[in-house]
């Protein structure tokens, strides 16, 4: 009887959702020994050590992303298909946590469901985030910023253009304006100015108020001209 009624709580509260022995102690402090018996007949799942969930159909990963109740933030290249449309398709999710066996168990439920989790662990999440629906995803403003720092220029400058009307220009100056794209001497805020410059001569309007700028890197202009090609090709 008390095991059924530990089942249906599991059910009630956790269907979908990843969690772990002393998530579930409060609904009876035999928790442990009743997922060792569920688990036995198949009501639950180890994913990996002291982490269980309960067998549910997912249509895909953002599925489980959005039903999962653990804290995690959507970041990089991944928050970036949100706000640009999934301009560039990708089938590898970016996740930022704040607990490292979380991580763990994120990434070995992953390899059980066949997707590709990349997740990064930190004391405390480092990006600005806001929430979109059930989920937790890295602003526009900071998605984009990092996009540049990490030579994913596609993915930024096809946020700015979609986004034109929601992005905070100021807010994105100030994160960009000291960081740099990875193992150069650019500023992120130099290579945004310059991109944004392109779109408005390539489109044949003033879509971003900025000033025209200039970029000493040869391969990083080269970059930046393509991608800028690719948005307003879509545009």
């Amino acid at each position: 009887m008390y095991l059924e009624s530990f089942r249906a709580e599991l059910a009630k509260s956790l269907l979908g959702s990843l969690f772990r022995v002393r998530d579930v102690e409060k609904v009876h402090p035999r928790a442990k020994e009743y997922l060792h018996r569920l688990s036995k007949r198949g009501i639950v799942r180890r994913v990996g050590w002291g982490w269980y969930y309960m067998p549910v159909e997912y249509r895909d990963a953002w599925e489980f992303l959005a039903r999962d109740k653990g804290f995690k933030v959507i970041i990089k290249q991944t928050a970036a298909s949100i706000w640009n449309y999934d301009f560039i398709h990708r089938d590898i999710y970016w996740l930022a946590v704040e607990d490292r066996s979380y991580k763990k168990a994120l990434e070995d439920f992953a390899r059980q469901m066949g997707w590709s989790f990349e997740v990064e662990y930190y004391d405390r999440v480092p990006y600005e985030y806001v929430r979109v629906d059930e989920l937790f995803v890295e602003s526009p403003e900071s998605c984009i910023a990092n996009c540049i720092s990490e030579w994913s220029f596609t993915d930024a400058f096809a946020i700015l253009y979609f986004r034109r009307d929601e992005v905070d220009f100021e807010k994105l100056r100030k994160m960009a304006r000291w960081k740099r794209i990875s193992k150069t001497d650019t500023r992120v805020w130099t290579a945004i100015k310059y991109g944004c410059s392109l779109l408005n001569e390539k489109l044949g309007r003033r879509v971003f108020r900025v000033r025209s700028t200039d970029l000493e890197r040869e391969d990083i202009r080269e970059l930046i001209e393509e991608a800028a090609e690719k948005v307003v090709e879509f545009a």
